[in-house]
């Protein structure tokens, strides 16, 4: 049984980051004491064991480390953590995509390779990858986490090329928690949250205790125009002395945009041409509020305007775990999880793109007509208009997204010397997407704009008034189901460590392990979806019901070379199983894969304060199954504008669409793609030459081969001779009557990437009459970091380290944070600095003077100019008040953001939405009050 003072000193030590640092006086007492306590197991290693200074990088937040953070969600937790860049974020739901997901990304390497585990073991991922949505994991349930900043594909298997974090659940409880919380940004994005948590039992008195979580939090959705700076995409700044400008707008306006095609007579030859108006702009001589124009008879919508940056959710979450005595040696444990999570993301209202409307209709005659030359009305062949339609409200779709996880299992000692442990997991998530509101049926939609019953040709002041043309744009609004995705993941485990000879320096162990494990994917569309009615669908998507099985087994060395050098070699075997396509008669996809992994990692303990630690493997990284099995399937449309990247003369380019636009894209799976491949070490040292100081530092490099990229669509177009067979020619979605030239886009092995930097932290105590003040800082140094351009032979390398790179993504070079937690009688203090380093913007083609006031050319051009920003530096601070002084309870109150920094300006423009600034990566809550109250019973 375990010597209870020595099993608290032992989780202490974890919890306060004992796992990565030496600590003289612990690994003292625990010699004395080694009979009695209990062998652990850490994130990294399959071997349990009691030594804490381990030789691998592991982090350890504690629940308390949880608490003084002031986060509300698993998400906003793993934001906190210096070596997490690039990760998915809800407010990426801003373009359309993304569902709400929330995902972790060490390194900024890519969340697919970073293995996400619960209590050790896998999740049900959010596709048909490996990326798992962090918002299934509620944050009131967790006891700690562990972060394993180094790559171990040699124990875990693939996708732990960049590392691990370990969401570890609270095990045993002897009281109940109530706790509740506020936050309240200005503006918009309130946040409310509830919690109870309860435990059964003593295990060690008992043989069982039973731990229970329930939780509910919400946040309301932030509107861009509660922020100055996300409020318009027509953006006027200074640079250099200089006044520059650059609209960032759509041609799908309101009032719309006309096309008239029209023939004439050039050099006795007829011809087609094109007269392009708005005719708001022709009658008023200026656009309509939220639009714009700059030398040209169209206007330019400002949709960022209607947008919500950050979308409305809620989440209920329960959590029962529980172990279970069934000998002296062996105990059974299992623990089940229920999450529902809904968001919300709301887009700009739906654009109609080129839609064809009768030369005979009013809205040609009142409108457009009036304001062509005669020989234009004459020769009038066909007409087209651009417009948004505001009035129907923006793009709205629900995602619900329920998650099961449970494990059962069996841990403990056989044969007095062999540790075990075993366990069953079947995790499920069930993703509903439900249409709510600004989709219309193509065929309502198109007729009612086209007999004149929906008038594009007012301002929306106009439109609100106009009952007709509500009531027949609502009669064309399409609500239905659109699609339910699950995914499914069906283990089994079982690893097991054991001494096996003895050395001078003590016994030598080592651990081994097999592991199966079943996935599955599936799409399902609703009837309405599979029936192609909505405006601007045009079919193309696919129901998937895909599987692939794989499994693996892996043994692992530990061994004491001298008395303070001990050496650490993990060699894993896996084979991948081909991905079976079960829905159509295709079968299986692919072939199956295997690899081979290794790791070695070495500890060397110089003195009692010093330790010393390095390690090198290899990883690898299956691609997911619908890279794999993906049939030509429609995805939307490329988020930007282009103007046509095939040459006048290929029979190809009268399909382009005219002037400067976005283009539909499809996507298309590749069975010949093989599992990417790794390399990466670490070398890095620890130094404690008292419990008031520790000092860590590790330095860290990863390589990539044979990357599965899908070519950036800006270089596709740029480079168009390169990925000429891409461009094709398929039906126009706004338009089944009408073909255009599209986008494929499909993923290939064709990628390198290489990323080095430093971890470090400084952790320093200081005891003062008045309290005690405990320092914390941590950061972490990219060094380098480049990859090879998608799809370019030979290689083009490229690099977003400290720049805006080609991949549309931003990695800072610097990330540090600073924490002073001062504490006092009943009072904690809890001061937080966050920082971020500057990074050189994109290349941006601007233009001169004020979109009031612009600068023109001799020749009466519009006068423009490329400029390069430098994005300075960004830093935030967080105060936090923690009281202790009623019995049972702490009251806590603070602000984020004290000093309501904004995010800095940035002319990138990745997803076509978030313009003049990078949410991905700032705080767009700007500061935010919260009070949180907890009580214990």
């Amino acid at each position: 049984m375990l010597n209870n003072q020595v099993s608290k000193a032992v989780r202490l030590a974890l919890m306060f980051g004992a796992a990565s640092a030496s600590v003289a006086s612990m690994s003292a007492f625990a010699a004395d004491e080694a009979e009695k306590v209990e062998r652990i197991e850490v994130t990294g290693s399959s071997i349990k064991g009691t030594d804490l200074a381990g030789a691998l990088p592991i982090s350890v937040i504690s629940s308390d480390d949880i608490k003084k953070t002031g986060v509300v969600s698993v998400p906003e937790l793993i934001s906190q953590i210096p070596s997490m860049q690039g990760f998915t974020t809800p407010a990426q739901s801003v373009g359309g995509g993304g569902a709400g997901v929330a995902t972790a990304n060490l390194r900024s390497i890519g969340d697919g390779y970073t293995l996400v585990l619960l209590n050790g073991r896998r999740l049900a991922p959010s596709g048909s990858g490996s990326s798992v949505d962090l918002n299934s994991i509620p944050i009131a349930a967790v006891e700690r986490v562990e972060v394993l900043t180094d790559g171990a594909s040699a124990l875990y298997g693939s996708d732990a090329i960049a590392g691990v974090i370990n969401f570890i659940l609270k095990k045993e409880v002897s009281e109940t928690t109530v706790s509740v919380r506020t936050d309240q940004p200005r503006g918009g994005a309130e946040s409310y949250s509830a919690s109870i948590t309860t435990g059964f039992g003593d295990y060690d008195a008992d043989g069982f205790s039973l731990v229970a979580s329930l939780s509910y939090d919400e946040r309301s959705a932030l509107k861009s125009t509660a922020r100055e700076f996300a409020k318009t995409g027509f953006l006027e700044f200074e640079y250099d002395g200089q006044n520059y400008y650059d609209i960032n707008g759509s041609s799908n306006a309101i009032p719309a945009n006309a096309f008239v095609d029209y023939k004439t007579t050039v050099d006795g030859k007829e011809v087609s041409k094109l007269a392009q108006l708005n005719p708001y702009l022709a009658k008023n001589g200026q656009c309509a509020d939220n639009n714009a124009t700059l030398n040209s008879p169209l206007c330019s919508y400002d949709f960022t305007s209607t947008l919500e940056i950050y979308p409305e959710y809620d989440r209920k979450s329960f959590v029962l775990q529980g172990e279970f005595k069934v000998n002296d040696d062996i105990k059974a444990f299992a623990s089940a999880l229920y999450t529902d999570y809904t968001t919300t993301p709301r887009i700009a209202p739906n654009p109609t793109g080129f839609i064809n409307i009768p030369l005979d209709s009013v809205l040609y005659t009142n409108y457009v007509k009036p304001y062509l030359t005669e020989e234009q009305a004459a020769n009038a062949t066909r007409f087209r208009a651009t417009w948004r339609a505001l009035p129907g409200g923006n793009r709205s779709s629900e995602y619900n997204t329920e998650t099961y996880n449970t494990i059962l299992g069996l841990d403990g000692v056989l044969f007095d010397t062999i540790d075990f442990n075993t366990a069953v997991v079947y995790s499920k998530s069930t993703r509903t997407e439900d249409v709510k509101n600004g989709y219309f049926y193509a065929d309502k939609f198109v007729d009612a704009i086209s007999s004149g019953r929906v008038n594009i040709f007012l301002t929306p002041e106009e439109f609100a008034q106009d009952q007709a043309s509500i009531d027949a744009l609502e009669a064309a609004q399409w609500r239905h189901n659109s699609d339910v995705t699950v995914t499914e993941n069906l283990s089994f485990d079982i690893r097991a460590s054991q001494p096996i000879f003895e050395l001078p320096a003590g016994d030598a162990y080592i651990g081994y392990g097999v592991e199966y494990r079943n996935n599955t994917y599936a799409l399902t569309r609703s009837a309405e979806n599979v029936a192609d009615t909505q405006f601007g669908d045009g079919g193309g998507d696919f129901d998937y019901e895909l599987e692939r099985s794989s499994y693996g087994a892996f043994a692992e060395l530990q061994i004491p070379i001298l008395e303070n050098l001990s050496m650490n070699a993990a060699l894993r075997y896996d084979s991948i199983g081909g991905v079976e396509d079960n829905l159509t008669s295709a079968g299986k996809v692919n072939e199956d894969e295997s690899d081979t992994t290794y790791k070695v990692s070495l500890r060397y303990e110089a003195t009692e304060d010093l330790v010393f630690r390095a390690s090198y493997g290899t990883g690898f990284k299956a691609a997911t199954m619908t890279q794999i099995a993906r049939p030509l399937s429609a995805w939307g449309v490329t988020g930007d504008n282009y103007n046509c990247p095939v040459p006048s003369s290929d029979p190809r380019a009268q399909y382009c669409p005219p002037d400067n636009m976005q283009y539909d894209v499809y996507l298309l799976g590749n069975k010949d793609l093989k599992p990417e491949t790794s390399k990466q070490h670490s070398i890095g040292f620890v130094y404690s030459p008292s419990t008031e100081l520790s000092l860590e530092l590790d330095y860290w490099k990863v390589e990539i081969e044979d990357m599965v990229q899908t070519p950036d669509e800006a270089f596709m177009f740029q480079n168009r001779e390169l990925f000429d067979k891409f461009f094709v020619v398929k039906p126009d979605r706004s338009d089944s009557t009408s073909q255009t030239l599209a986008l494929v886009q499909g993923s290939i092995n064709i990628g390198k990437s290489i990323t080095a930097g430093y971890d470090w932290k400084v952790t320093y105590r200081n005891d003062f009459d008045l309290g005690t003040l405990k320092t914390t800082v941590q950061g972490t140094y990219i060094d380098e970091q480049e990859y090879t351009v998608g799809g370019v032979l030979p290689f083009e390398w490229a690099t977003s380290l400290g720049r805006y790179g080609v991949d549309n993504a931003v990695v800072f070079r610097n990330i540090i944070n600073i924490q002073n937690v001062f504490t006092h009688g009943d009072f904690a203090h809890t001061l937080r600095w966050k920082y971020k380093s500057g990074w050189t913007d994109a290349e941006k083609s601007v233009g001169v003077g004020s979109i009031a006031f612009p600068y023109y050319n001799k020749d009466g051009s519009l006068a423009s100019t490329t400029i390069q920003r430098d994005v300075p530096s960004h830093a935030t601070v967080d105060y936090k008040l923690d009281y202790t002084g009623i019995e049972s309870a702490i009251i806590s109150v603070g602000v984020n953001n004290i000093f309501d920094k904004e995010p800095p300006l940035s002319l990138g423009d990745p997803a076509g939405h978030l313009v003049g600034y990078e949410g991905r990566y700032y705080d767009q809550f700007l500061r935010t009050f919260y009070v949180n109250a907890e009580y214990t019973f």
